[in-house]
């Protein structure tokens, strides 16, 4: 786990370092890194089979739990809008 940890913590500093230098983006820089770095990273897996395509795709579809937990917390009605596409 050290290594996990270590990336992250240079990639978290590799992304300051990138919201600094976009920062005149304004309110777009947060999509347009997540779309970036999403983007990249799935290149990064498939470029000579580094990653897994069914492992890279089972973490894709975790991430989405995540960020919808990260976007709503823990309330129960964050689980009643199905009718809203995401």
């Amino acid at each position: 786990m050290a290594a996990i940890d270590d990336v992250e913590r240079r990639v978290n500093q590799f992304i300051g370092q990138l919201q600094a230098d976009f920062a005149h983006l304004g309110e777009e820089l947060p999509w347009l890194m997540v779309r970036a770095l999403i983007h990249r990273a799935v290149h990064l897996g498939a470029e000579g089979e580094a990653v897994d395509f069914c492992a890279l795709a089972t973490y894709l579809s975790e991430m989405i739990g995540h960020a919808h937990k990260l976007a709503h917390g823990e309330d129960p009605q964050a689980n009643t809008h199905r009718d809203i596409v995401h």
